[in-house]
């Protein structure tokens, strides 16, 4: 019984509501396939129970800033992969919720500072799902 205890803290843990509230302080690079955040929320649907879900993975290249992200709105599933700019290999992702319905926001932090840097959407509505970079940036 501990046991089943200790592993549904675990999932619970690990799930979010898309705020981001993870900090940034050191950063340890993830193995492959380890869910790096995730967040959902239910569909407003007088017919179903559904919910849109988004979940950040890292990839098997993710030692060059490679991660995967899968998102799920209602039974439609769809898989996309972004690349963190050169230099921002190591700065710690989070999921944010945004302020348009339905959409969550992926983004870094960088040591030492609080500040949620969006680069990555994804978006979700009835029969579709987007992926996009909403922005580019540059350190060097």
């Amino acid at each position: 019984m501990a046991s089943l205890c200790f592993a549904t803290g675990f999932l619970v843990s690990g799930c979010g509501d898309g705020n981001g509230s993870k900090s940034a302080e050191k950063f340890t690079l993830p193995a492959p396939g380890t869910v790096i955040d995730s967040a959902g929320m239910k569909i407003k649907d007088p017919l179903n129970d559904f919910v849109f879900t988004v979940t950040l993975l890292a990839d098997s290249l993710v030692k060059d800033g490679v991660y995967d992200v899968r998102a799920a709105y209602g039974y439609d599933v769809a898989e996309g992969r972004f690349t963190m700019p050169k230099g921002l290999e190591r700065y710690r992702l989070a999921i944010r919720k945004s302020d348009t319905p339905y959409t969550y926001v992926i983004g870094f932090l960088t040591p030492k500072d609080t500040t949620f840097y969006e680069y990555f959407e994804v978006r979700g509505k009835k029969n579709a799902i987007g992926m996009q970079y909403l922005k580019a940036y540059t350190f060097e």
